[in-house]
């Protein structure tokens, strides 16, 4: 209800801004800590990523060129859609960070066949079916020291302030949480490109069946009485109101 020019606006905009802030580090200490509850459906990766590239470009900016290579016959993996999106943007957003001149971000996929135990930083991957999502820049690189860190929550390479240290751990917590792995290979000058591996899905598809019967819009206005718990006097008399 407030105005631009109320003298609190301002400062109520920073309580929204610190509290969006908030909630964002602690989903991703829960992401990190693999502690979130992931809610996995079997997709289709290009899908996704086709419905994501928009969002994407915006946050690139138009300095940096996006490429999007989808492999031909993807098999199906079954993940939690939101937070793979997640995972992607956190990719995206330091592959820009990495890009200030600007640059190319190339995000491709394909199926990958593992044949025998691969070392994936410091995991191993057994043999099996993946499917592989690779997110590569031609930003500056990291570091050959800081690669073995890169994923450790609150380690940035970045300019203090610039970031929480965060990003990549989260990264990791999820692609973990999903059963996949995840690797990086980077040259300081030329780039970085990092490989998410998510195991194949060999279960069945399910198949939502469209229900075409004309659907009938009821009056969902209730008198039934809602039970609020709240031990917290502030936050039980701001949701009752």
């Amino acid at each position: 209800r407030y105005m631009p020019n109320d003298p609190s606006y301002t400062d109520v905009m920073q309580i929204k801004q610190n509290a969006n802030r908030a909630a964002n580090l602690v989903r991703q200490l829960l992401a990190f800590s693999r502690q979130q509850t992931l809610q996995p459906k079997v997709i289709n990766i290009t899908d996704v990523l086709a419905e994501l590239s928009a969002l994407l470009r915006r946050l690139i900016g138009a300095s940096i060129t996006l490429n999007m290579n989808h492999g031909r016959d993807l098999w199906p993996v079954k993940v939690d859609a939101s937070q793979l999106e997640q995972v992607i943007i956190n990719l995206a957003v330091n592959a820009r960070d990495a890009m200030a001149n600007g640059g190319t971000l190339t995000i491709k996929t394909s199926c990958y066949h593992c044949t025998k135990a691969e070392a994936i930083g410091h995991d191993t991957m057994m043999p099996g079916e993946y499917v592989l999502i690779e997110v590569e820049d031609t930003g500056h690189g990291i570091k050959p020291e800081d690669i073995s860190r890169i994923f450790e929550p609150f380690f940035s390479t970045k300019e203090i302030g610039a970031g929480t240290g965060l990003g990549l751990s989260t990264v990791y917590g999820i692609v973990k949480q999903t059963g996949g792995f995840v690797g990086i290979a980077s040259q300081v000058g030329k780039g970085s490109v990092f490989k998410i591996y998510l195991p194949r899905h060999l279960g069945e598809i399910e198949i939502l069946e469209e229900n075409n019967s004309e659907k009938i819009i009821a009056d969902l206005t209730g008198k039934e009485t809602v039970l609020l718990v709240e031990d917290e006097d502030a936050v039980r008399l701001f949701s009752a109101r």
